[in-house]
């Protein structure tokens, strides 16, 4: 395996703790893998003792391919024995073998975000909260953060104040009593209870910490406190431990990962030693000089530049257009054009936005000209309802405690077990303080919900308990057979025939990823395959065999790279996001996302910007600063021929302009933006009338729509 000499200093590194701050595109993968076979091959550590940690399955699979080709030959199989996988795939295997300990059964299941939000709902329909602020995704978030900063509910109830936060440190409570009484664990718990087995159980610490001689960390940027924990429990022993990652990547802030566990990685590991990967093998020079002008706005980074060998590569190209219908039109003509050119493939080109709502235009656009594409990040597979069935049946076969899977089961297919009947059966089993299952059993269930409904209810029990030996097959044949068994095709045919087929290709296509899941397994079971599922990410998804353009925001984007990426909506409150502005931390992240989607370019890059955007509730608009920041010379800015009045974009950063009334008469208003000492910063949307008493329709980032007259506005607009 070729390497540069910086990436030779890592792979043959002598031991104790190396931090390795990989540039985008400098080839973190090659001296992951690099590593691992250097250790088996050159300095014979058994491939057991070695654990490397990745952020994907996808990541996971690719490294473990890679290091058994440099292994080669017999040696190619030993790569089979590496413990190489995600963070919360590796906490399975030991929770599966050890969750008794915590008082787990080994068959627990695994809730994803769709689970946890139908427990919470549950749960604050039982709470009584009319306060509408705290939904069960609002709540589910503030549970994840206090469990990713180790906040467990008891120490958290003694801190609220306010009905908002007394309110949701009872449902927190409650969320973690339900997850134990359905022997469920949520994403989160999945860590949080693999550290908490490591401190009470000083014997299994020991046999982990003592088994894993060389711990690898993928994307150390984005690990949080918990997995900062769980690293630091396991090299502890023989400080083996090889972490490699890149600041200017931190782009998970918002959903707990902490950069300063990569910034302060010396202060935690004094005895550390650094190197820097700095040379891109993916983009041309232009690309890394714009990149790197951009990121050298933070502050919290760590000094690096990047730079290449390969071509010098043309502008980036900067688009300004009306709106955002005319911004999905530019990127079709733009595509069709490279392909006319280059001769590239559809599945060259990646499409990249803030936000999932800014697909639509691009999608439309896409249909009318009959370029297939793929959206990453919309409803995925492993979310429709004839899968979330099956994988339900799954479940609750494996897991009878499991009444989130139970509930969503008990009447697919149609049983005539009606919403009456269940809420009834609820209350009774809540009366009783037994889980829904074992409530079935109950001799008085007839007086609770009435003769009919309780004989049905138990043959769902009876069902169930038919088909539990099922679990036994490989999980491929277990689905193959209980669709038969639930006669599911006619079920589809008869719930919706329009659909009936499309759905059903589904079904086979679930059966397909499981048969796919055992031919890559040691040991397949059905309770790996619902793991794998309940784990997967949406790059985990992302195929990239069809010849198709990618759609997708940023953070699905990371660890991709693609010949020609377009950016859209390069506005000033889309990208920074007007959440951010306020906020320095929230905004330098905000400007390593824009780093991100430069550095995933190959060979082009191509910015768009819209002077109006009808869908956008939340305000914003002008062009995006992080444009200022890249050198003149790094872009070539082409305009909407249809609109010459689109602001340019200043290449120096400076403040709002006022314009005397003079010229408020000489240009129109419309698109304007004002900034009023209550309302804050808007863009005018409409205008009656001229001069002072023209009367202004304006949309504010955070007040929404106001009229106003021009005389209470102070105008500015970009030069």
């Amino acid at each position: 395996m070729e390497l540069n000499g910086v990436q030779r200093q890592a792979v043959e590194h002598p031991g104790g703790p190396l931090l390795v701050l990989a540039g985008a595109g400098s080839g973190k993968t090659r001296v992951l893998t690099g590593r691992i076979a250097h250790l088996v091959r050159e300095r014979g550590v058994p491939p057991w003792s070695i654990l490397a940690f990745t952020f994907t399955n996808k990541a996971a699979r690719e490294m473990k391919e890679r290091a058994a080709r440099l292994l080669g030959g017999e040696d190619a199989e030993d790569a089979r024995g590496v413990w190489l996988g995600t963070f919360h795939g590796t906490c399975v295997r030991i929770l599966r073998r050890h969750g008794t300990l915590l008082g787990f059964p080994k068959s627990f299941v695994i809730y994803d975000t769709a689970d946890q939000r139908a427990l919470l709902k549950e749960l604050l329909r039982e709470s009584g909260s009319h306060d509408q602020r705290l939904t069960p995704a609002g709540a589910g978030s503030r549970i994840s953060k206090l469990k990713n900063d180790g906040i467990t509910p008891e120490a958290f109830a003694p801190t609220v104040s306010g009905p908002l936060d007394r309110t949701l440190a009872d449902v927190y409570a409650r969320y973690e009593k339900g997850l134990r009484d359905r022997a469920a664990m949520d994403f989160d718990d999945l860590l949080l209870y693999t550290v908490r087995l490591f401190d009470l159980d000083a014997e299994v610490h020991r046999q982990y910490a003592h088994r894993f001689r060389h711990v690898l960390v993928d994307e150390y940027q984005d690990t949080n406190a918990v997995q900062f924990a769980l690293i630091e429990r396991l090299s502890r022993v023989h400080r083996n431990l090889l972490v490699v990652g890149d600041d200017d990547q931190s782009i998970y802030g918002w959903r707990g990962a902490d950069i300063g566990n990569i910034l302060s990685f010396e202060e935690h590991f004094p005895d550390a030693a650094v190197l820097r990967l700095t040379q891109n093998y993916r983009s041309t020079g232009t690309i890394l000089r714009a990149a790197n002008h951009v990121v050298r706005h933070n502050e919290a980074r760590k000094e690096k530049e990047l730079w290449t060998e390969n071509a010098t590569g043309e502008p980036l190209g900067l688009h300004l257009l009306r709106d955002e219908e005319a911004e999905g039109e530019r990127v079709v003509s733009l595509l069709l054009e490279e392909q006319r050119l280059r001769g590239r493939a559809n599945k060259d080109f990646v499409v990249l936005y803030r936000t999932n709502a800014q697909s639509r235009a691009v999608e439309n656009a896409l249909r009318r000209s009959a370029i297939p594409y793929q959206l990453t990040g919309g409803v995925s597979f492993y979310q429709r309802r004839e899968v979330k069935d099956l994988l339900a049946y799954l479940r609750a076969l494996t897991q009878p405690r499991d009444t989130v899977a139970w509930m969503r089961i008990v009447n697919v297919p149609g049983r005539g077990i009606g919403k009456t009947t269940l809420d009834r059966f609820r209350g009774f089993a809540d009366a009783e303080g037994l889980a829904l299952p074992d409530a079935l059993t109950h001799p008085r269930l007839a007086d609770a919900v009435g003769n009919a409904p309780a004989t049905r209810l138990l043959g769902v029990a009876r069902l169930l308990e038919e088909l539990r030996p099922l679990v036994s097959l490989p999980p491929s044949s277990c689905l193959a057979e209980l669709v038969a068994r639930l006669r599911y095709r006619e079920y589809l045919l008869e719930d919706d025939p329009a659909e009936a087929s499309e759905r059903m290709e589904n079904v086979e296509e679930l059966i397909t990823g499981a048969d796919a899941y055992a031919r890559r397994t040691e040991e397949p079971t059905v309770e790996g395959f619902l793991a794998e599922v309940a784990l997967l990410s949406d790059v985990d998804e992302w195929e990239d065999t069809e010849d198709t353009v990618n759609l997708m925001t940023i953070h699905a984007a990371k660890g991709l790279e693609f010949p020609v990426v377009f950016v859209v909506g390069m506005e000033e409150g889309l990208l920074p996001h007007a959440s951010s502005l306020d906020n320095p931390k929230e905004l330098e992240e905000e400007r390593r996302l824009f780093y991100v989607a430069l550095t995933r370019a190959r060979e082009r890059v191509f910015l768009l910007q819209a002077s109006f955007r009808r869908t956008w509730n939340a305000g914003g608009g002008g062009v995006s600063r992080f444009l200022n920041e890249i050198p003149d010379d790094c872009l070539a800015v082409e305009e909407d021929a249809t609109d010459a009045d689109l602001p340019r974009p200043s290449r120096t950063p400076r403040g709002p302009r006022l314009v005397r009334d003079e010229e408020v008469e000489e240009r129109s208003p419309v698109g304007a933006w004002v900034h009023h000492p209550q309302f804050g910063d808007g863009r005018v949307v409409a205008c009656e009338g001229r001069g002072e008493r023209a009367k202004l329709t304006v949309q504010f980032q955070r007040a929404g729509t106001k009229k106003i007259l021009a005389a209470f506005a102070e105008w500015s607009y970009a030069d």
